[in-house]
């Protein structure tokens, strides 16, 4: 096991040493309050698993690359995600490196055995049984015996950042059951179950197996009328009363050329601000996810270059807002390039489980900064 963490000290070392390996400065920032310093690109996980020798071959060649970030969550692979990770882990300088994972989905393993718990008489308090074979928990019983797991897997004993995975699927099951009552009084519940996994994950900070947490919805960046709505605001305020120096420093959210709400959407009702622009003021650190994967219209959209095509209208409503050294570059390329130069956002997680996908995403990471036009992300609204 891994004793240190990642520090100050450490994460600003591996930037520099990747500013001298001829990457440029803007590639590297703040990861909100918490005094890391974070690449621009982060490697995602969510398709990596400890049996394929390519996977752990993606993750050395981003980590060599320059990129200090890595997003995990305890379903990923079920658990083998993790277990990737802490094996490539052990050959790194930990403190150089920021370890983010997630928890909330009950899959897998995790749903066999909270099955067995349940039939033993004891169940964890407050699922939500989404569907048969996909539950969620976010309550601290839960958590507790998650983060025990993922440290096993990744080799820690302390992980740097730890998220609640979409914690909007409460609100999912209450519609699927149609449950009765009103939407505030389910929106108190839910932020009920929040205040409690913010108390339980600031006494994991004080226990010292984590470093700061936060939230990841996809439901950040969607109307405040919605009704699976998450405020981003709202948990601000909840973890100012649990703590008030509390640790609540990172949101993750959804973003791509095309799922824009993030950089449009005024959902932050006492400023009428977005979510960036509320992290923006409150110094949270924004990872962004899906910036390649676009669900539009009822559809998925891949933001990358097909064999043989091009994506000529794509490329076309792009262009005019980018560097000329850039417009020659891949879509995927382009598209990472923009939400790493967007104001607000300080880290984009790419999916890169195989090293020419962590070449081409190291492109956008290495390319000149510029400031991005949010007219860009409205002319992708009405395409």
């Amino acid at each position: 096991m891994s004793g240190c963490s990642a520090s100050a000290e450490g994460t600003r070392r591996f930037a520099q040493r990747a500013i001298d390996e001829g990457n440029p400065d803007s590639a590297y920032r703040a990861l909100g309050r918490t005094a890391l310093v974070t690449s621009s690109l982060g490697f995602g996980s969510y398709r990596i698993d400890a049996q394929t020798p390519q996977h752990t071959a993606a993750l050395e060649k981003a980590l060599l690359g320059g990129v200090n970030l890595i997003d995990t969550s305890t379903n990923y692979a079920d658990g083998s995600s993790e277990t990737c990770i802490g094996n490539v882990l052990a050959r790194h300088r930990r403190e150089e490196l920021i370890v983010v994972s997630k928890v909330g989905y009950v899959q897998g393993q995790a749903l066999t055995m909270a099955r067995a718990r349940e039939q033993g008489g004891a169940a964890f308090p407050e699922m939500v049984k989404y569907t048969d074979g996909c539950w969620h928990c976010i309550h601290p019983q839960f958590l507790a015996d998650q983060l025990e797991r993922s440290l096993r897997r990744l080799q820690l004993e302390k992980v740097d950042v730890y998220l609640l995975h979409n914690p909007e699927y409460f609100f999912t099951e209450a519609a699927k059951r149609h449950k009765s009552g009103s939407l505030e009084a389910l929106r108190d519940e839910f932020y009920d179950r929040i205040r409690r996994a913010f108390s339980y994950l600031e006494g994991e900070v004080r226990r010292g197996r984590i470093g700061f947490y936060g939230v990841s919805s996809n439901t950040f960046v969607v109307p405040g009328r919605d009704p699976e709505a998450t405020s981003l605001e709202r948990m601000w305020m909840i973890a100012r009363e649990v703590a008030l120096e509390h640790h609540f420093a990172v949101a993750q959210l959804p973003a791509n050329l095309f799922e824009s709400g993030a950089m449009l959407t005024r959902n932050c009702v006492t400023g009428n601000r977005t979510a960036l622009e509320f992290a923006q003021e409150h110094d949270l650190a924004v990872l962004v996810n899906r910036p390649l994967n676009a669900f539009y219209r009822e559809q998925l959209i891949r933001l990358a270059d097909m064999p043989g095509v091009r994506s000529p209208e794509v490329h076309a409503h792009v262009d005019p807002f980018l560097p000329p050294a850039f417009r020659a570059e891949s879509l995927s390329r382009k598209a990472l390039a923009i939400l790493t130069n967007t104001k607000g956002v300080t880290c984009v997680l790419s999916g890169m489980r195989r090293p020419n996908y962590v070449d081409d995403s190291l492109g956008a990471l290495r390319g000149p900064a510029f400031d991005v036009d949010l007219h860009l992300y409205e002319a992708f609204a009405h395409m």
